[in-house]
Formats: C-alpha cells, structure tokens, sequence
C-alpha cells in the first residue's frame, strides 16, 4: 500500500499549531523560526512502520519541521529504521532463507576416474635433512636439500 498523505484539513490544523502569535512559523522539531524558509509537514512515525493503514490521518499524526533543520536528518533516520524492519519481517517470514542443495548419491564413476584413483601416489619429497657436522648445531638444525 503507498504511503498516505494528510487532508488539507488536517494540514491546515497542523500549520496553525506551528504558527506563533506573532504569525511566524516555527519548526517542531527544533523551535526555529523559519519566516520564508521552506517546510514540509511529516508524519510524526514514519508511514512505513504503521500497521494499520486504513485509520485516518489526524493532527497528532503529523509534525510541521524546517526542511533543512529537521525534516532531512530525520527522513535519513526513517529510510535507515525502515530498511532495519523490512529486513527483520523478511529474516521472520523466512524469505530470504538460504536453501541448501539438495543431497544426492552422485553420478556412477566412469572407468576413466576409476583407474585414475587405482595409482599409486609417490611419498612427499624430503625438503630438509638433519646436519651434523658442525660442531655448535644441534639435532634439530637442519639444511636445505639442493638438487
């Protein structure tokens, strides 16, 4: 379902309660005065964590906020909380679940693979071999093997 929109009676209810005596606007999020600067008014929960999307919208719903003071850093925290809970409903409902491949016995080995794995394997190649010769090594010092 979109996102719902305030009437314009209600927008206007909400204007009127961010309006001083002296007829300025002031944001309500942060109290400044924003005189001809540009606002928005935003749902006071983001609309996306709302539940029930069939009540009507209602003045308490909303807050008038100064586009550069409030309304941007607090739409940046929304999108970051929104995400955080479409990811939590999908981790729940198991949407994005890792499937593990399905175990099978294999495919026969063909003669070809068959006879490969009959040979011998040769022993590892002796890198290193013990010196004794020196005096002041020990049993341990060992020298490369040059070949």
């Amino acid at each position: 379902m979109s996102r719902r929109e305030f009437t314009k009676a209600v927008y206007a209810q909400i204007v009127k309660r961010a309006m001083l005596e002296s007829g300025e606007i002031a944001c309500e999020g942060c109290g400044l005065i924003l005189g001809k600067k540009r606002y928005q008014v935003d749902h006071t929960i983001a609309d996306a964590l709302q539940v029930d999307k069939s009540r009507k919208l209602t003045v308490d719903d909303g807050k008038l906020l100064g586009l550069e003071c409030c309304h941007k850093p607090k739409t940046k925290q929304d999108v970051k909380v929104i995400a955080k809970a479409k990811r939590v409903e999908a981790n729940y409902l198991r949407t994005n679940a890792q499937s593990r491949p399905i175990q099978s016995p294999g495919f026969p080995k063909s003669e070809k693979t068959a006879h490969r794995s009959t040979k011998a394997q040769l022993p590892p190649r002796q890198l290193y071999q013990a010196v004794d010769s020196h005096p002041h090594a020990s049993t341990e010092t060992c020298r490369r093997i040059e070949r």
